[in-house]
């Protein structure tokens, strides 16, 4: 493996463990169950409601995080690609247990060079929009909130802003996007952890569940 391969390999391996951490505002929803024992989908577990649901292949320039690490090394990558998909089935069996054995599906996506990561969902139900406490900048002397929701057509961002001055501009990459979700009735599309370069563009972010969400209704 090349080294640039090699660092991918080390951040793939990070991000695993960071998905299944304590959501941050805005896509808290997702942390739910216990260790998945009796979740919908294991052995004699009552099937999932509404059918079943599949993430979408590909998302933009973005594909599942498994298919990524194995193209970048197959033989090296293959234990890394075999827990990816274990871990994303058992975040999906939570995520339906949450929403009462609803259809539901979690799935990692990459960029080919594994520089850009998030974590997909989805459930066939409702979900509440995100919730972000108020707080004034002014008061505090920033140019913008520590967090705040950013609505992009029908797509919920939550971000994250680096401390910026008031009166100044702030730079492209203070802002982080904790996650962006659309929903109605039917169902819920989320995207969340996001990182590397894209997590500086929510409306990116927002244009990949306006994506899912056109692909799954």
């Amino acid at each position: 493996m090349t080294e640039a391969g090699g660092a991918a390999r080390f951040l793939l391996g990070g991000l695993l463990g960071l998905t299944l951490g304590v959501g941050l505002v805005g896509g808290a929803w997702l942390i739910t169950g216990d260790d998945g024992d009796g979740a919908p989908g294991a052995a004699g577990a009552p099937a999932a409601r509404g059918g079943e649901l599949s993430a979408p292949v590909k998302l933009g320039r973005f594909v599942h995080q498994d298919r990524a690490v194995l193209e970048l090394d197959a033989s090296k990558g293959k234990e890394l690609a075999e827990r990816n998909r274990d871990w994303d089935g058992r975040s999906g069996e939570r995520l339906s247990e949450a929403h009462g054995g609803a259809a539901a599906t979690v799935q990692s996506f990459s960029d080919s060079r594994l520089e850009s990561f998030f974590q997909f969902a989805a459930v066939r139900g409702p979900s509440p929009r995100p919730y972000v406490p108020y707080s004034d900048p002014a008061a505090l002397g920033l140019e913008k909130p520590t967090n705040e929701r950013v609505t992009f057509g029908k797509v919920d961002c939550v971000l994250h802003h680096q401390p910026t001055n008031a009166g100044n501009e702030p730079e492209p990459d203070s802002v982080s996007t904790v996650s962006c979700q659309r929903g109605d009735e039917r169902l819920t599309v989320l995207v969340r952890d996001v990182t590397g370069d894209l997590t500086h563009e929510p409306s990116e972010v927002a244009r990949l569940v306006d994506e899912a969400w056109a692909g799954l209704t």
